[in-house]
């Protein structure tokens, strides 16, 4: 289930993990430290960033499902057909 930008703005969980992936990304373009990027970070973090982070999210779980499937997982019966 996709959630809404707004439902992602109000989420505490994608804002944080959308913040340390958007202090991820410009530790790595200007070459500091992450702890330095993350106080160049502001909250909140844009809506580009929300929607990574909503991504990464769903591409965890999909690939722990695909790894790890179980007999009520969607993912186990795709992969049956």
């Amino acid at each position: 289930m996709q959630k809404t930008l707004e439902e992602l703005r109000q989420s505490s969980y994608h804002q944080e993990l959308g913040r340390k992936m958007c202090a991820a990304f410009v530790a790595q373009q200007q070459g500091v430290t992450l702890n330095t990027a993350m106080k160049k970070i502001s909250t909140p973090v844009g809506d580009v960033w929300l929607m990574i982070a909503e991504y990464a999210e769903r591409a965890v779980g999909t690939a722990t499902d695909l790894q790890f499937p179980s007999e009520s997982s969607p993912q186990s019966t795709r992969l049956l057909i």
